[in-house]
């Protein structure tokens, strides 16, 4: 009997040892989800990551090196520059059609000869357009030349065969009669280089900046906007500075008037 019970001792103390052990184990499982239960999903996920990250680069065929990524990376951001500049060309082209379709059509109807602008400052000279268009269009030397909106910009000074020079009314030194602002105030515009003009008026005469300087004629063709108005309480005079209401150096087509000259 002793046998026996001794026997029986040393078999069933190794399952007791596991009963225990797994009743701990489930204790302990039991409190962790009870007081945590983020943990056990948490674990799990991070366990299993890789095999998520694996499968999805295998699906989406990306198993390759850092150095293929960023080869791809930078072809796609290449892709997407000259998506761009494609666009951006297409606006350009779209813009300079309507401009052009409004231009020949105010040729259309006036003594007006349409012509691109080559140059401009500074690869032509100072204050100067040369345009494609010369005694092959019947130009001649004074004839007025505009921009889009019937703004007077200069003159021809020099007509070769399929070619003109256009001296801008801006040149140093360059004087015209203009009229100054809402109450047309007379005066002498001075050509100051580069698109600008100055003039003097009395003080007691208000301007303001982005009135409209337009010149002595029947249509009163704009000639220029107030940029500024330089005014000092001890002089009896204010100068005003304005420039045409277009970008000089940024034309790309003009109206050549056949004309005697206007200005």
């Amino acid at each position: 009997m002793t046998y026996l019970q001794v026997h029986k001792s040393r078999v069933s103390l190794p399952a007791r040892v596991v009963v225990g052990i797994t009743i701990v184990v489930l204790l302990l499982g039991g409190a962790t989800q009870f007081f945590r239960p983020s943990f056990f999903p948490a674990v799990m996920t991070t366990l299993v990551r890789p095999f998520w990250r694996a499968q999805l680069a295998l699906q989406l065929g990306s198993m390759r090196t850092p150095e293929g990524l960023l080869a791809e990376n930078q072809y796609l951001q290449r892709e997407l520059d000259d998506a761009k500049v494609r666009l951006d060309t297409i606006k350009s082209v779209e813009t300079e059609n309507l401009e052009l379709k409004s231009l020949m059509g105010r040729a259309s109807t006036t003594p007006y000869i349409l012509a691109a602008v080559l140059k401009h400052p500074p690869s032509a000279a100072y204050d100067e357009l040369i345009i494609d268009a010369g005694n092959d269009a019947g130009f001649s030397v004074g004839n007025n030349v505009y921009a889009v909106g019937d703004v007077p910009i200069g003159r021809i000074s020099q007509v070769l065969g399929q070619t003109s020079t256009v001296h801008l009314f801006s040149s140093p030194r360059e004087t015209y009669s203009v009229l100054i602002g809402p109450s047309h105030s007379s005066a002498t515009a001075v050509g100051r280089g580069g698109g600008q003009y100055s003039a003097e008026l009395p003080r007691d005469i208000k301007v303001s900046q982005g009135d409209f300087v337009t010149i002595p004629s029947l249509n009163a063709k704009p000639f220029g906007v107030v940029t500024s108005v330089l005014a000092d309480p001890a002089q009896t005079f204010q100068t005003i500075l304005f420039a045409p209401p277009v970008n000089l150096f940024e034309l790309r087509w003009v109206l050549v008037d056949l004309r005697m000259r206007l200005i």
